[in-house]
């Protein structure tokens, strides 16, 4: 460990190497990533930039087990009254933030009106809760107006992080507060010591933390390294000791390096889509016959089986493939130009004299460019087959892209979303009308509103049993395949990479977004 932070040359104000920064000790997980977090704080934003830290830092209610299973955490045990509409937790005694101030009830109902309020879909995390009781400092009541079956779901990391009402004050000024990514008072089994925006967040382990945490890595170096493939030699080098990716190719790479391990298993509760998103209130593919035509103008055999090498599964809904709710009956948009033509004329968008229709943007999250802008001109070659022009315009890096699209200044985008274990987290915040939220990322960002599709996701998120809700779930699919915000392409494979010296990896339902108590470093 010591020889990978001495290679490791990443700059610090000047050139400070990460030793220098951290310490020499042979305990420290160095976790690369491409992912650039605007705030570590998960109750005031989604997605793997900040989770991954935001997970270390802050302790959730309970855990989920590899099987989707809740587990205690801050909460010791629970129950749920028979109606469904009330929850009960409570909570482990001695659990401390990281100031050494007590971790009470009146934190966990503050957390939780904050995650409601302010998260990208805190509506669909907990919408029916109605009121959090606090009987006592170890006791909260969770009242709904209607049974929640995702609530336990709702409540593990990375979506309820416990944050002190002390040190954040109301609910209403959490969103923009500074100790959202500097100085972090926490709950988890990492503290905050260091983060330089951009390339670095170190953090070091909570000695006295409520949960056995001793073989735990005394230091997670979190490194930023923009480019994937900068990444992946890195870790091919041993200087990163553990990255994640979807990439085909960077799996298949790196699953025949000697010392390193591409997990067989690990993020199976992320249900991730790569997905065309269309702005629908963008003219140019505002009808959803030119949607229609769009679907079956993409040559999706060549991304699957060429670009992708077969690795990747095709996707046909907005709830992926391996969820319990997946419709696997629904219509598909094999390639057909003929068809694409038509609907296209029927749209009254005929070609000119030199074969155009009309031209759009396509914009894409960068993270990787195998899996955003190869895709992006494989779109553009398809599409010029059918008359219609595309522009892509690259971003900087997810920030840039994800400013753009989350204020509506695009008119398709190539993006990754994840469903998030359950439809009423991840599924729902994409399409209900009343999540159109501009400036949020990963909100309704397609403007789309229909309002029996609301009903239905409302229908199926209270439904009494497993049966009513799969077959509720099967009308919105297919109304959203008929009317196609958003495109379903891939249904895309995380996996944690990570050297022998990485033991017990995370590789759960939500992979390196969950606590890391069990792992430890050897060797």
């Amino acid at each position: 460990m010591v020889a990978s932070l001495a290679a490791l040359t990443l700059v610090l104000g000047g050139c400070a190497a990460p030793s220098a920064l951290v310490g020499s000790s042979d305990d420290t997980l160095i976790y690369g990533t491409g992912a650039i977090p605007r705030v570590l704080n998960p109750a005031v934003q989604s997605g793997l930039a900040t989770a991954t830290t935001g997970t270390q830092l802050f302790a959730s209610p309970i855990r989920l087990s590899k099987n989707l299973e809740p587990e205690p955490y801050l909460a010791e045990s629970w129950e749920e009254a028979e109606d469904g509409k009330t929850m009960t937790l409570h909570l482990v005694e001695g659990a401390k933030f990281h100031d050494g101030q007590p971790i009470t009830s009146e934190d966990v109902a503050f957390s939780l009106n904050v995650v409601k309020k302010e998260h990208p879909f805190g509506a669909n995390l907990f919408g029916p809760v109605t009121s959090v009781d606090t009987p006592d400092e170890q006791t909260v009541v969770i009242n709904m107006s209607r049974r929640h079956p995702a609530l336990l779901t709702a409540m593990s990391p990375p979506f309820l992080p416990v944050i002190p009402k002390h040190v954040y004050g109301t609910d209403d000024t959490v969103t923009d507060h500074p100790q959202n990514a500097q100085n972090v008072v926490g709950s988890g089994p990492y503290k905050l010591r260091s983060h330089l925006e951009g390339k670095r967040i170190v953090l070091k382990k909570v000695d006295d933390f409520f949960m056995p945490n001793e073989k735990a890595p005394q230091q997670v170096l979190v490194e930023i390294i923009s480019d994937e493939n900068t990444l992946a030699l890195a870790t091919e080098k041993g200087e990163i000791d553990m990255m994640t990716s979807n990439t085909p190719s960077i799996l298949s790479r790196l699953d025949d390096v000697d010392g390193l391990t591409v997990a067989d298993t690990g993020y199976e509760g992320l249900g991730a889509l790569t997905w065309l998103g269309f702005n629908v209130e963008s003219e140019n593919v505002s009808d959803k016959r030119v949607r229609q035509a769009i679907a079956y103008a993409i040559d999706r055999d060549y991304l699957i089986n060429k670009l992708h090498r077969g690795q990747i599964e095709p996707a046909t809904s907005p709830i992926a493939n391996d969820s319990p709710y997946f419709d696997d009956s629904l219509p598909t948009y094999d390639r057909d130009l003929d068809k694409a033509a038509k609907l296209l004329d029927d749209a009254g968008y005929t070609t000119d004299d030199q074969g155009n229709r009309f031209t759009v943007q396509l914009d894409y999250d960068p993270l990787s460019a195998e899996m955003s802008s190869s895709i992006a001109e494989t779109i553009k070659a398809n599409l010029k087959d059918v008359g219609i022009t595309v522009r892509i315009r690259s971003s900087a890096d997810e920030p840039t892209w994800g400013n753009r699209v989350a204020n509506y200044d695009y008119d398709m985008t190539l993006d990754n979303v994840w469903n998030w274990g359950d439809p009423v987290v991840g599924v729902e915040r994409t399409y209900l009308c009343d999540n159109i939220k501009k400036g949020v990322l990963w909100a309704n960002m397609s403007q789309y509103c229909n309002e029996d599709v609301d009903r239905l996701f409302k229908k199926a998120a209270s439904a009494p049993d497993e049966e009513s809700r799969k077959a509720t779930y099967a009308k919105a699919q297919r109304i959203l395949t008929d009317e196609l915000p958003v495109l379903p392409l891939e249904n895309q494979q995380y996996r944690n990479i990570y050297s022998d010296s990485v033991k017990n990896a995370p590789n759960g339902p939500f992979g390196i977004m969950s606590p890391v108590l069990n792992t430890s470093m050897e060797g």
